[in-house]
């Protein structure tokens, strides 16, 4: 018997209950996984919390890393005994699961199974905003909502390394410290004057505003961007924003969203690469996860709501 952590209704934490399973043989176009690490995602607490309906009882996650101990029949190239790890594949906070073999990627040997389940849905979401939502190029000046968030950090660093000027919002003195060397200008996100400080730096305004938080700053964020500029909205932690289709349209202002996966198409191995080289090379800066043990799921959550952890986490069998 394994360990599966399920929910049986939509709510808080607390509705996460660990559970005992007996896991069968993988089917057609499916392997076995015994999971290692299960990265912990904002997008979890929304299938908790039925945001993202799925049927019940549920099994909420979409990230993990582990060893393959059983291939189904029509997979081709994958062992048992290979390391391998998936993103956004439902179901992750399981001891052990079926998963398709077709979301599966192959860990790197210099890679711990807990290091790639800490950046790897994180970081492909940040690729995906740096080469999908927006082509950056060096020279152009971000704007990133929400920089001190998990995506947010690993955006404003690589974005910095590819040459932009990049202005990063915290929500507290705290988190904009914890910017320092990350962006290039840190500035409060609850600020009334956050347009005119951005337009003080860029007096044109910003070429693309990354938008993590939403409703609450994205007024700022239209105010602050050029004309012609582009936002970008990867996440609405304030909740959705009102949006003024008049004023985009009169001010040639291209707003782009919508799930990272669609930029990821026919580019996965690129981007994973990518995404395992910056971490390699520093920079994402010390990027390391708060560990849970997977019985401990609801703790993590209560965590995250609590607001009393900051930075990755991730469940360990």
């Amino acid at each position: 018997m394994t360990m599966t952590i399920r929910f049986h209704q939509y709510g808080a934490p607390d509705v996460l209950v660990p559970e005992d399973e007996q896991v069968g043989l993988p089917g057609t176009g499916q392997v076995r996984l015994r999971q290692e690490a299960i990265g912990v995602n904002f997008i979890d607490t929304a299938f908790r919390q039925g945001i993202f309906p799925m049927p019940l009882p549920g099994v909420t996650g979409v990230e993990g890393a582990g060893m393959v101990e059983a291939v189904g029949t029509g997979v081709d190239g994958i062992r048992v005994g290979d390391r391998m790890a998936y993103f956004l594949a439902p179901g992750s906070y399981a001891e052990v699961r079926l998963v398709n073999a077709a979301d599966l990627i192959r860990t790197p040997d210099d890679l711990s199974s807990a290091e790639v389940a800490t950046v790897l849905t994180k970081g492909l979401t940040a690729w995906a905003g740096l080469n999908g939502f927006y082509h950056l190029k060096a020279g152009e000046t971000v704007l990133v909502q929400g920089a001190s968030s998990n995506v947010g950090l690993l955006l404003s660093r690589w974005a910095k390394t590819r040459g932009a000027v990049v202005i990063g919002t915290a929500g507290s003195e705290a988190k904009r410290a914890a910017l320092q060397g990350a962006v290039d200008h840190a500035l409060l996100s609850d600020s009334d004057h956050l347009a005119e400080q951005v337009r003080e730096l860029v007096p044109n305004g910003a070429d693309v505003v990354y938008e993590f938080v939403g409703k609450a700053t994205f007024a700022a964020s239209l105010a602050a961007v050029r004309d012609g500029g582009t936002i970008v909205t990867i996440g609405a932690a304030s909740g959705a924003p009102v949006v003024d289709q008049a004023i985009l349209t009169s001010r040639h202002v291209r707003m782009v969203g919508g799930p990272m996966a669609q930029h990821l198409q026919g580019k996965v191995m690129q981007a994973s690469s990518d995404v395992f080289n910056a971490y390699r090379e520093g920079i994402f800066g010390e990027f390391s996860a708060t560990a849970y043990p997977l019985a401990n799921a609801a703790v993590a959550h209560a965590d995250i709501a609590s607001r009393r952890k900051s930075g990755p986490m991730i469940l360990v069998p």
